[in-house]
């Protein structure tokens, strides 16, 4: 019997406002604008290619987060090496994602657009590791057999704010050395050690990749509120993991978007997954941080209760983050890979232990919502509510009309239009946004 048996009974209605409010969000958005040229010239500057002689193997580290411009970024990299005389290839550099297997990283990378065809060189994946060194007082570090192998490394990588703790290195080129090149049990290892092991030896790991690896430098990437690339830089592997990264972190850190709101009874999301955030919902966005013996005030609104409807479908099943909500569909539950969600959420130790579990569950779209409404502590009519498509994308919103003249006087906001807040026969959300 499926979960959806269990529970189709259940309905515990509630008054849920009859139109949305929909608005705009504006955000200052620096942008790169020809990607391929800033990638030649980012890569030149450096003088990291100074170090690749023709005919050198190098490993190019991708990893499995959602990144614009990626494989284009990626194809100008291999050919300016190709140009050099170089041998570039792919690596997955993306710790335990994709359930953990050499196949699964590899059709990932695909589906993140770098395929042979399109970025001219062939991906090489495993999960074996070497061990290359240790932290003083800290955990060994490892790398993959097959970048260990090649002359050179080089890292391609978003920097941005990390989803589990603050420290003046998060995400970024010295996460994807010391996890990413670490695969699952690199990531597993340093994992084990909890948040404050991320937040003290991530810089210090960088220093060992440095002298006693293959690693010669990376590309960081920041993007803007609209997940525009807003500028390329290239460090060294000197610079990974030290000031000059520390200084891209706070740049990306004043470009994310946010919701715009103090306060928030019910948000809404419409979809969750991990080319979202690996943690499915950013963090960031949402406030919440959901780790054994960690502060949970993590910045961002006050927000009562969280109800997810679907997952997206580039998240292959791995749900992991959905313990971040309160309120889920039977849709969610039944399309979770529950193999990829736990070895992700058991191989970040003590990150994923809340993270993946899962929330009250109600059949449908409507009965969600009115389970999200009776929990938040409001009187109905005073509840009030936010609809995003998902963390990464804040531009449009849709609010209960009770927040007009929050929204109005909000230097940011603007309102679009009043659209029905509808639902089908089966339950299932048909405005604002309809979900496949």
């Amino acid at each position: 019997m499926q979960l959806v048996d269990h529970i189709q009974s259940l309905d515990f209605p509630a008054q849920l406002p009859t139109t949305l409010l929909k608005v705009n969000q504006q955000f200052d958005a620096p942008q790169v604008e020809d990607i391929a040229l800033a990638t030649r010239q980012a890569w030149l500057d450096s003088g990291i290619l100074q170090r690749i002689a023709p005919g050198d193997s190098v490993a190019i580290g991708v990893g499995s987060r959602g990144i614009t411009n990626l494989a284009l970024i990626v194809k100008e990299t291999v050919a300016q090496l190709r140009e050099m005389g170089a041998e570039p290839f792919i690596v997955p550099a993306m710790g335990s994602h994709a359930g953990a297997t050499a196949a699964g990283q590899r059709e990932m990378i695909i589906q993140l657009g770098v395929s042979p065809v399109v970025v001219g060189a062939e991906i090489r994946a495993t999960m074996e590791v070497i061990q290359i060194g240790q932290v003083e007082g800290g955990p060994p570090l490892y790398q993959d057999v097959i970048s260990a192998e090649a002359d050179h490394v080089l890292l391609i990588n978003r920097i941005k704010p990390h989803t589990s703790f603050r420290s003046s290195i998060e995400s970024g080129l010295a996460k994807m050395a010391v996890i990413g090149l670490g695969k699952q049990h690199g990531a597993a290892t340093m994992h084990s050690q909890g948040v404050q092991a991320l937040k003290q030896f991530i810089g210090p790991a960088a220093r060992v990749y440095e002298s006693q690896t293959n690693l010669i430098g990376g590309l960081g990437l920041l993007e803007n509120a609209y997940h525009q690339t807003a500028e390329i830089v290239a460090l060294t592997a000197a610079e990974i993991g030290a000031e000059p990264e520390t200084q891209l972190l706070e740049k990306a850190k004043a470009l994310i978007a946010g919701l715009p709101f103090d306060e928030i009874d019910v948000l809404v999301v419409r979809q969750l997954g991990k080319n979202v955030s690996g943690t499915g919902m950013d963090t960031n966005v949402i406030g919440r941080l959901k780790i054994p013996r960690e502060p949970e005030n993590f910045g961002g609104p006050d927000i009562a209760v969280i109800a997810v409807l679907d997952l997206t479908e580039k998240t292959h099943g791995n749900s992991n983050g959905i313990g971040l909500a309160n309120v889920t569909t039977a849709r969610v539950a039944e399309k979770i890979d529950w193999q990829a969600m736990y070895t992700n959420a058991i191989s970040a130790g003590i990150l994923g232990m809340w993270r993946a579990h899962l929330p009250v569950t109600m059949a449908d779209d409507r009965r969600a919502l009115q389970v999200a409404v009776r929990g938040c502590g409001q009187a109905p009519e005073a509840v009030r509510m936010v609809f995003i498509e998902d963390t990464m994308n804040l531009n449009t919103l849709w609010v209960s009309p009770n927040l007009r003249e929050v929204v109005e006087a909000h230097p940011r906001l603007t309102i679009l239009e009043e659209t029905p807040l509808q639902f089908g026969e089966t339950g299932k959300l048909r405005s604002p946004w309809s979900l496949p």
